[in-house]
């Protein structure tokens, strides 16, 4: 059985099988089954955007543009699950559901946003859990109580950075969180809602989204996944084990090392959280998000994707735009779709900039992934493919092309940079450009 596993699936287009260069879409119409992440909602029409600054807005259609492409395990819990409130995840439901194809990862509560989804295929029953860490606290789905109501929205895996810092800076940090006033501030806060941290070793800095920082060693980042959501996951991956041959988790997770969204490692505590996910079950962890690839990690007998870049990065075709997302790059608030979509893609010299500008976003990747059912995962091959993010015609920007050759070697040599650290390389095959992952 083969799966094809793809990245962000960012678009607002159509006729994506016509565009999308026809060796790619061949490897997807030979797999038995196509996984992405659905990076967008598909509000209705009077639905109104949530006030974030930045939304992901497409259509109903864009479902049927997925399943064009063979896509059956798709995963709607990400950072723009939210971008139209609790009623856009509705009609995102609705949308997805009336064509046949369930969302992991997004639900009308937190229960049915956690359950496995499935696809039946010719050899296997394969299970997806789709959860998110990026906006995991803004948009998370809840259960209803006996005194409220549920909530819809995404499968959390939340997480807490603190600082950690030698004693000398953390007494310096002290003594300028207590000029700035802000000491004060959190002692009076702390006693109005009988939460006093009497502790010496740690405090929060900062309004209105503290820090905490505390005592250590030396300087730095302390990550640390919520216990309740890794275990949550954990149970709905053995949920999933019990009734499919094949399990999946998908991870929605821009976050890196140093807390930099487009850092080439991710943050450690995702790291933790994809060895628990194989740990409880798991033969695959595909994670997406920062639009450009991370490294791949053999974890005993699963194979983590730290992530998958992007299978479309079509920023350019949404006309949704809220008033907002013009304020937040400083366009009047009556400007057209346009002068948004040409303002992040070119600088005041008419150079490329952003994710324009930027050759890693460029650069993604298909992984074919043979598996036996009885034994897991067999073989694990890497196809690069470019995004033509500068190409001049707006049909083909964003939309994937197989890497040349020497294109590929450079995307793989980047990926085993990047996989050093777990022990795993690709080989590159110079006949076929594409890069295999022995097991």
């Amino acid at each position: 059985m083969r799966i094809i596993a793809t990245g962000d699936a960012l678009f607002a287009s159509r006729n994506l099988r016509k565009r999308i260069d026809p060796e790619l879409v061949s490897l997807l119409d030979a797999a038995d089954a196509v996984f992405t992440n659905a990076e967008f909602t598909t509000p209705a029409y009077d639905t109104p955007a949530y006030p974030e600054g930045y939304t992901l807005g497409s259509h109903p259609w864009a479902v049927d543009e997925l399943k064009s492409l063979g896509v059956n395990l798709v995963s709607g819990a990400n950072n723009h699950t939210g971008d139209y409130g609790h009623v856009g995840v509705l009609d995102t439901l609705r949308a997805f559901e009336e064509r046949g194809l369930t969302p992991a990862g997004l639900g009308r509560t937190l229960a049915e946003a956690r359950r496995p989804v499935f696809a039946d295929v010719a050899d296997a029953r394969i299970g997806l859990v789709g959860t998110a860490t990026t906006a995991a606290a803004d948009f998370l789905a809840s259960d209803a109580s006996p005194w409220g109501a549920a909530r819809p929205g995404l499968n959390p895996l939340r997480w807490n950075v603190s600082v950690e810092l030698p004693e000398s800076q953390y007494e310096q940090l002290r003594a300028i969180d207590e000029a700035l006033g802000t000491t004060r501030t959190h002692r009076e806060t702390d006693r109005v809602e009988i939460r006093e941290n009497k502790d010496p070793n740690w405090f929060n800095f900062g309004v209105p989204n503290a820090v905490k920082v505390r005592k250590g060693s030396q300087a730095r980042l302390v990550w640390q996944a919520d216990p309740r959501d890794v275990e949550a996951n954990c149970r709905a991956i053995r949920d999933a084990k019990g009734t499919a041959d094949v399990v999946i988790v998908s991870i929605h997770a821009h976050e890196g090392e140093q807390d930099g969204w487009y850092h080439a490692q991710p943050a450690p505590f995702i790291v933790d959280a994809c060895h628990a996910f194989v740990e409880a079950g798991a033969d695959l962890v595909l994670c997406h998000g920062p639009h450009m690839l991370r490294g791949i990690d053999r974890y005993r007998d699963g194979v983590i994707f730290y992530s998958l870049g992007s299978l479309v990065s079509d920023f350019e075709t949404s006309a949704r735009v809220p008033v907002e997302m013009f304020q937040k790059y400083a366009l009047a608030d009556d400007s057209y779709p346009s002068d948004l979509h040409q303002m992040r893609r070119r600088d005041a010299n008419g150079e490329p900039q952003g994710f324009y500008g930027d050759e890693r976003f460029d650069t993604s990747c298909f992984a074919a992934i043979d598996v036996d059912p009885d034994t897991g995962v067999k073989s694990v091959t890497v196809v690069p493919t470019r995004l033509r993010m500068n190409e001049e015609r707006h049909a083909l920007r964003g939309i994937p092309r197989r890497a040349t050759v020497e294109e590929a070697r450079a995307i793989v040599d980047r990926l085993n940079a990047m996989s050093e650290p777990y022990g795993t390389k690709l080989e590159f095959d110079e006949g076929t450009g594409v890069g295999t992952l022995a097991l």
